[in-house]
């Protein structure tokens, strides 16, 4: 089977299966509408519409010709890729297929071989609104510095704000760039 008849097998199965709609199903992807620059496509890319109708990526696939075993050089090659593309498009979940086997991991690390373990459409949805949920809570605590809901004051690190309390001098957030606290730099950070 040829890589487009296994892209083929797989968006009727996210269809069918994990009961993805179709308008939520991209194909051949390039990587450049997620950073500028980058280069290679995404063969799949399952999205979901967020609470102000922008599409956030939730899983994407890479699919091989199936004649490819998931084994080896090549495989690896594909994982990486796969791995570079979630981190620039944060989806969350990687699938690699040939149409006969599957490669699937999510954003808790975790690695799968069964297509028991990947979740439907719905609750995708659904840790999307959760995860957003939890952004928008942590980040209305009123200082503006888009750290989340701690105090400036504590002595503790923080991992939002790259590991550091905003007592330092050098904010990590605000690029590494080193200013102090009172400085009019006009960075946007705020400290």
């Amino acid at each position: 089977m040829s890589k487009q008849l296994v892209k083929e097998r797989v968006i009727k199965y996210l269809m069918e299966d994990l009961l993805v709609p179709h308008d939520m199903i991209d194909t051949d992807v390039p990587l450049s509408e997620f950073e500028e620059g980058a280069e290679g496509i995404i063969d799949i890319i399952v999205s979901v519409k967020d609470n102000e109708d922008y599409l956030v990526p939730v899983m994407l696939v890479s699919c091989l010709d199936e004649d490819v075993e998931l084994e080896g050089e090549v495989v690896q090659k594909q994982i990486d890729f796969l791995e570079d593309v979630d981190n620039i498009t944060t989806a969350g979940r990687i699938i690699l297929t040939n149409g006969n086997q599957m490669m699937y991991a999510d954003w808790t690390g975790e690695e799968y071989d069964t297509e028991a373990a990947l979740p439907t459409y719905e609750q995708m949805e659904k840790e999307l609104f959760e995860m957003e949920k939890l952004v928008n809570e942590h980040n209305h605590h009123g200082c503006g510095c888009g750290c989340g809901d701690h105090h400036h004051e504590e002595e503790a690190e923080h991992e939002c704000c790259g590991g550091h309390g905003h007592h330092e001098d050098s904010h990590e957030c605000c690029g590494g760039h080193g200013h102090h606290h009172g400085e009019n730099h006009n960075c946007g950070c705020k400290h």
